[in-house]
């Protein structure tokens, strides 16, 4: 369901890039076997340009998501904090089953969709702050299997992207995507600014990373109107169930 929330904020397409060799960490950590840990409770801070609030999501016995608004309160929420609530949480509430995902897992990190947003190529930038930072011209839109069309190809060429990987743990630590300068992807739209960058944490639940942040953003004009949209998606705390039903929950590392 968390994925769906934040990466359904950037309606992208994506390209299926064959499995390459990639320069060692980065291959390394891309090619980690992780854990997959189900989240009993998580707390998110989701935000726009024009508020945000924060939510607890709780799974049952039976994996049914239940969302509680921590702040502000419902009173206090603002037209599009309102919105926010109400569409990104209520509205899953009464998803199919087909619909909903397995919850909050270690799987949030996906590996394979990061491959084909990297492509086969990616060189080593810059060493900094214990990262290492390596960077690729974005072949694909993430979380998007299909190939892309004139448009999204004409986006993606026009962008840089960078990937970091924590020298001590050897974890992908996160990537960016960003616009390097203004594009028309159809006749009658240009976009200005576009940035998706994610933040993860290294989680040894997980045994790897598992997301932190979100940041995204896309402005320029269409049909002769100016857009400027954001999102910001932060969790907070992740508390994860032990492998016994009913079991008691696992404190994970803190995000702030």
């Amino acid at each position: 369901m968390l994925r769906t929330l934040t990466l359904g904020a950037c309606a992208a397409l994506c390209s299926s890039a064959a499995l390459a060799q990639l320069p060692d960490p980065l291959e390394r950590a891309l090619s980690v076997s992780l854990n997959d840990p189900v989240a009993q409770r998580v707390d998110v801070m989701v935000g726009d340009n024009d508020g945000q609030i924060t939510v607890r999501i709780q799974e049952d016995a039976d994996g049914a998501s239940h969302y509680t608004l921590l702040s502000p309160s419902e009173a206090g929420l603002n037209e599009s904090e309102r919105e926010m609530w109400e569409e990104m949480f209520l509205s899953d509430e009464d998803a199919s089953e087909e619909d909903e995902e397995d919850g909050f897992g270690g799987e949030d990190f996906d590996a394979e969709d990061l491959r084909r947003i990297i492509g086969s190529e990616a060189t080593l930038l810059r060493e900094e702050d214990g990262l290492l930072i390596y960077g690729f011209t974005p072949q694909a839109f993430p979380d998007d299997e299909d190939e892309p069309d004139g448009a999204a190809r004409r986006m993606l060429d026009a962008m840089t992207g960078e990937v970091s990987v924590n020298a001590q743990t050897g974890h992908v630590a996160g990537f960016q995507m960003i616009l390097r300068e203004s594009v028309k992807p159809n006749f009658a739209a240009r976009i200005e600014d576009f940035r998706f960058v994610q933040s993860y944490v290294f989680d040894e639940v997980v045994n790897g990373p598992r997301l932190e942040s979100l940041r995204f953003n896309i402005a320029g004009s269409a049909a002769f109107q100016s857009f400027d949209e954001s999102m910001s998606v932060d969790i907070l705390d992740v508390q994860w169930a032990t492998p016994s039903a009913g079991g008691a929950v696992v404190d994970a590392a803190e995000s702030h």
